[in-house]
């Protein structure tokens, strides 16, 4: 009878124990039926977060294609804008003609404006200019970048018929900054410098051949091109290099001198006929060439850029003179372009 008792609490333990075991699992059980829940919502709102994202990022990348479209749409245009705008260097009696033919235009109204602008002055330096002429932002643009050591002279109609704009930036400086609105283009002043017939002296320099010239406006009167060895530039590097590039310094230094006797002497038997030195080429070389002329001489120092890709020869230097005589003008037509491609058929190959 003991034996029966002790064994039923046994059971009766062992049946604790396992319903304390089966509370447990039940709990755990439950835990994880919560944490699996909380998974099941976190991976779909990840999903849904991932679908969003990947919505949003479409959306995204269709927003660059068309503002890449749109960029590429306005660089187009201002391109074409930009390609309206024309600019030709055009010989001295060529800018006589072109200038006769401005000067002629007539209006019934007071719409034909007429800039001058000295070197390194804007429409801004002109007294009330700008609080009565509206003039095109393009053109004002157009005038802004254009560099000049010369100055510019502008021709520019209000009512935009025929000739929209003419921007001209002359052979020499101009000498008086002003404005004009009237019936017709103030051209006097551009006049006097296209047909001066001045004696010029023209410096054209590079390392191993310079040319110094006494010019008028039709002819060389007296020239002397100055010829020296010169080693070319050096690609290599290390100690050959500097050694290399302190004997072309070397031949350059010898070079400047040389053409710094040509050039004083031609100075000295022209000097009462020079009126302005214009000087093109290598800036470096133009100092060693010219150091201190001024202080010798009255007349300016004019440094201009002038496009001459052939080697300096007797057969070609007259070709010099009517670089350094040529004027830059720009133009810009109507839509069509039609009245600009008229205006300068004859003067551009």
């Amino acid at each position: 009878m003991f034996n029966r008792l002790f064994g039923r609490k046994e059971l009766q333990t062992q049946i604790e124990v396992l319903q304390t075991r089966i509370n447990e699992l039940e709990s755990e059980n439950k835990l994880l039926s919560t944490r699996l829940s909380k998974r099941d919502i976190q991976t779909k709102k990840a999903v849904s977060d991932k679908q969003g994202a990947d919505l949003a990022l479409k959306k995204a990348a269709s927003r660059i294609e068309y503002l890449e479209h749109e960029l590429e749409k306005q660089k187009e245009q201002k391109q074409i804008t930009f390609n309206r705008t024309r600019s030709f260097t055009v010989t001295n009696a060529q800018s006589c003609d072109l200038l006769f033919r401005i000067g002629s235009i007539r209006s019934k109204n007071e719409n034909l404006v007429t800039v001058y602008l000295r070197p390194e002055e804007s429409i801004h330096d002109l007294d009330g200019f700008e609080s009565t002429v509206a003039l095109d932002q393009e053109v004002k643009h157009r005038m802004q970048r254009i560099e000049s050591p010369t100055g510019m002279a502008l021709f520019y109609d209000l009512n935009r018929i025929g000739i929209v704009s003419m921007i001209v930036t002359p052979p020499f400086p101009i000498r008086e900054s002003e404005w004009r609105l009237g019936h017709a283009f103030e051209t006097k002043q551009l006049q006097e410098i296209l047909y001066s017939n001045q004696i010029v002296c023209i410096v054209l320099t590079h390392a191993g051949a310079t040319f110094i010239g006494i010019s008028n406006r039709e002819a060389f009167i007296d020239y002397k091109i100055v010829r020296s060895s010169v080693k070319e530039k050096h690609a290599k590097g290390g100690w050959s290099q500097r050694r290399f590039e302190r004997l072309r310094e070397e031949d350059i230094r010898h070079h400047a001198e040389k053409a710094r006797d040509a050039f004083e002497a031609l100075l000295g038997e022209y000097k009462n006929e020079i009126k302005i030195v214009v000087a093109s080429g290598e800036t470096n070389l133009i100092k060693a060439i010219t150091q201190g002329y001024s202080y010798s001489y009255p007349f300016p120092l004019l440094l201009r850029s002038m496009n001459v890709n052939a080697t300096i020869e007797k057969k070609n230097i007259d070709m010099i003179r009517v670089l350094a005589w040529s004027s830059r003008w720009y133009s810009r037509g109507r839509d069509s372009d039609e009245a600009t491609t008229e205006f300068w058929k004859g003067y551009v190959k």
